[in-house]
């Protein structure tokens, strides 16, 4: 059997930082990776979704709703839209029910900021030029400003941007840094080895270190690590552990519990035909994040928006038909509709998300056959953040004129979302979670899991730059602990 120092499963925003510090340290790695390598020249522009497909996996509940996942080596970095954002303090000060605090002591806004500033620089992260805002950004600012909310430019690790609107598809110019840019080229220049193509089963402790039995090829094989990190995001990560449950007697029974989805909550704005010069703008152009944003409602609703473009016509009508909006037909066929999709479509439509301070309201769970599933829970203060988004969006809409629509249902909504967080959740004991503030899982040394489903709670902004600045202080202590 192969035996390695660090065997790391996953190679997104966690497994990617963690093989980079481990083996920069001296260590031999290995990244295990389910999906496979692609360069820059197998990206596509292209909304197929057969080629979607090969870029994003998507986790289909019994429900029948869909979360959506990295699946190739680089993980989420490659189809995200760019977002890196720092956590406000107020994100780090959130509270339960109980008055526990939801991060573990010794997390704060200015003990991270250290190790934020470490990723900035390495994925090149910084603030939009005016003269670099798209369309859709100036748009969402004018319809902020008609209701007076301020807002400002976003943070996003692009260079020189072709605004082709093509990012969540994987950039095919190079102009986005993700893994494949930034941590992964300096993971193997010392050492680590990087193999696609392994899904990994489940994990056994030998006494020493752990075996990881995955398989690559149709062929079962086996591995070992001195130590393991977890790596593979809101949704795989807890399966993972789940599926090794039998052999880790001491995991915390919070595998799986309080799965997040950030407070992720779409909208489509409908803007009038006076509301600009529209006619050379086309909604589907752009960068993916439209690059401007606001922090106006933080402090107050511990809420913030964001704009986005790529609004297709496909997601135009999926959207549209669950709304009961007096602008919108009451079918999403015929030809009513289709005389209102060529009125707004593509120069009247922008389209931006929520993200906040919202409790989980799902679990991670298994089907009978060891894949993922997610399950209700109890959703009343989601419902309750919910309520406070759709009032101030309704007084925003009135200020400005844009008639604002939700993109799916309320039943639906936190089903659509690609922030999945807390399913490990880092807490101070067991009881409360499943990793302590130094992500290593309870009870099982050596063990540790690095990605958003060790982050405890929503952060209210894109939580990558936050998974990346924790896996840095993770991955420094278990260094240092030898």
């Amino acid at each position: 059997m192969e035996n390695f120092d660090v065997v790391i499963v996953g190679s997104g925003y966690g497994g990617s930082i963690a093989a980079t510090r481990f083996a920069q340290a001296g260590l031999r790695v290995l990244i295990l990776e389910r999906g496979p390598r692609w360069s820059t020249q197998d990206l596509k522009q292209s909304d197929d979704p057969r080629y979607l497909s090969k870029v994003v996996d998507l986790v289909i509940t019994n429900a029948g709703f869909a979360f959506r996942t990295g699946c190739m080596v680089g993980g989420a970095s490659v189809p995200m839209d760019g977002a890196h954002f720092r956590a406000p303090q107020k994100t780090f000060e959130v509270r339960d029910d109980d008055g526990r605090p939801y991060w573990p002591s010794g997390f704060s806004r200015s003990a991270l900021d250290p190790y934020y500033a470490r990723v900035e620089s390495i994925m090149k992260i910084r603030q939009f030029g005016w003269n670099e805002i798209p369309k859709a950004g100036g748009l969402f600012a004018k319809m902020l400003d008609l209701s007076g909310v301020s807002c400002e430019r976003s943070r996003l690790n692009y260079t020189d941007c072709n605004h082709c609107g093509y990012c969540a598809q994987g950039c095919t110019f190079d102009k986005k840094m993700t893994m494949l840019h930034t941590y992964l080229p300096l993971a193997e220049a010392s050492g680590a080895e990087v193999r696609p193509g392994c899904l990994v089963d489940h994990l056994e402790p030998d006494g020493t270190g752990y075996v990881v039995h995955y398989t690559k090829d149709a062929v079962k094989t086996e591995v070992r690590g001195a130590r393991v990190v977890v790596a593979c995001g809101g949704v795989h990560s807890p399966a993972l552990m789940l599926r090794s449950k039998k052999y880790l007697p001491k995991l915390s029974a919070q595998v799986g519990e309080n799965f997040n989805n950030n407070g992720e909550h779409g909208v489509i704005g409908i803007l009038p035909p006076e509301f600009d010069d529209l006619s050379k703008y086309a909604c589907y152009m752009g960068s993916e994040n439209a690059a401007m944003m606001t922090f106006h409602y933080f402090e107050s609703e511990g809420f913030t928006l964001h704009p986005g473009g790529g609004l297709e016509p496909s997601i135009l009508a999926s959207s549209l038909s669950a709304s009961d909006h007096p602008l919108v037909p009451k079918r999403a066929w015929g030809m009513e509709y289709k005389r209102f999709v060529e009125a707004i479509y593509p120069n009247r439509l922008i389209a931006f998300s929520t993200l906040g301070l919202a409790d989980g309201h799902r679990a991670i769970t298994l089907d009978f056959k060891g894949a993922p599933n997610v399950t209700e829970r109890d959703r009343t203060t989601y419902d309750a953040y919910l309520d406070r988004v759709e009032r101030l969006l309704g007084d925003i809409s009135k200020k400005s004129g844009v008639a604002l629509l939700p993109v799916v249902s309320r039943k639906q909504s936190g089903t659509t979302s690609t922030h999945l967080l807390s399913s490990c959740r880092m807490a101070e004991d067991a009881t409360h979670g499943v990793v302590d503030a130094n992500c290593e899982v309870f009870g099982h040394e050596n063990l540790y899991i690095c990605d958003a489903s060790s982050v405890p709670y929503a952060l209210g902004v894109n939580p990558a730059l936050t998974i990346s600045a924790v896996t840095e202080r993770a991955v420094e202590h278990a260094i240092a602990k030898g």
